[in-house]
């Protein structure tokens, strides 16, 4: 499925700044060997590590929720803006794995959090989860619907693997938060090219009636590779910029090796790349807003910067974004 023709398709840009950025991650770590001893006697810790980049992953304990990080770290991203609660108008969660089937996680998260008032609903794109949320959160800023918006990236995908399964060593558990608020007469330019494609559903899925995912991880990486190189192309040219203007990426956490490929796919240079899933693993919605918070705490995202944003996720789903950091 090629993506639709948007050669003279001009996006009304606007202009925002991320004020805030907070994270919350479990305090079990699971390594490949914990796996291995407890699961799976024949894995292969590695290659896990070599191939896929993971050493570890954050496991969340009996009875803590999706809900229960996302509100942490959005609390986090709240004291580090040093704002007041009642500022947020507007708080959007990206999650696959929700506390309940209804209500939405997001209403969890404003009671948990004290956020009264706000608008609060979920996004469900899983690993793009958080692509789509920010270009929701943004349109709202842009028309003036909402002045102060809270994205929230947050997966609990330990709730949803079979452990005895070699594909378990992909996930972990965590959130991310960002604070965003329109910034007019700047160069804080945000834009978006996203991509959706239903007939690739079942390369990573979980079949009603299962408790558990399925994934084909071969379709997952040739499908990511197909559409994120386009998306690229597309929101770079429709902005004027090229991949030398590019700064800093910061991706989604799939596979050191799928990075690797797409770092060669649309020519941007691998040391841009920005990754923690060796510490980490793949945290789904997640993975984007907590890189982005641990980057910009070690000071290597500036003013004026270009950063660019990569993901793909199941749907099939991806998208690619630049911010002009400000």
């Amino acid at each position: 499925m090629s993506l639709v023709d948007q050669t003279n398709f001009k996006l009304d840009q606007g202009c925002l700044k991320i004020i805030g950025t907070g994270m919350s991650v479990p305090v079990n770590i699971v390594n490949n060997y914990d796996i291995r001893k407890a699961y799976m006697a024949d894995l292969d810790c590695d290659w896990v590590e070599q191939k896929l980049g993971i050493s570890e992953r954050r496991v969340s304990e009996v009875g803590i929720m999706t809900s229960d990080l996302a509100s942490q770290a959005g609390l986090d991203a709240l004291k580090q803006a040093g704002i007041a609660k009642n500022s947020i108008d507007l708080l959007i969660v990206a999650t696959a794995t929700p506390d309940r089937q209804a209500p939405a996680t997001a209403c969890l998260v404003q009671q948990k959090m004290g956020l009264d008032g706000a608008v609060a609903f979920d996004v469900s794109a899983v690993c793009s989860g958080f692509l789509f949320a920010m270009t929701i959160a943004k349109n709202f800023l842009q028309s003036g619907q909402s002045k102060r918006a809270m994205v929230i990236g947050a997966d609990t995908f330990s709730r949803i693997t079979d452990w005895s399964r070699r594909d378990a060593v992909f996930f972990g558990d965590g959130a991310g938060a960002v604070i965003m608020e329109a910034a007019p007469g700047t160069q804080a330019i945000f834009d978006a090219e996203l991509f959706s494609n239903g007939n690739d559903a079942n390369a990573f899925t979980v079949y009603p009636g299962d408790e558990t995912f399925t994934m084909n991880a071969g379709d997952v990486l040739n499908s990511a590779l197909e559409a994120i190189p386009k998306c690229a192309d597309r929101v770079l040219s429709r902005n004027g910029l090229s991949i030398d203007d590019i700064s800093i990426v910061v991706p989604h956490q799939p596979s050191i090796n799928l990075l690797k490929k797409l770092s060669e796919r649309t020519g941007i240079g691998f040391e841009k790349f920005c990754m923690n899933m060796d510490r980490y693993a793949n945290t789904a919605g997640a993975t984007i807003p907590i890189i982005l918070h641990e980057t910009l705490e070690s000071g290597k995202i500036r003013k004026d910067d270009l950063v660019f944003f990569a993901a793909a996720g199941a749907g099939f789903t991806a998208g690619a974004a630049i911010l002009r950091w400000h």
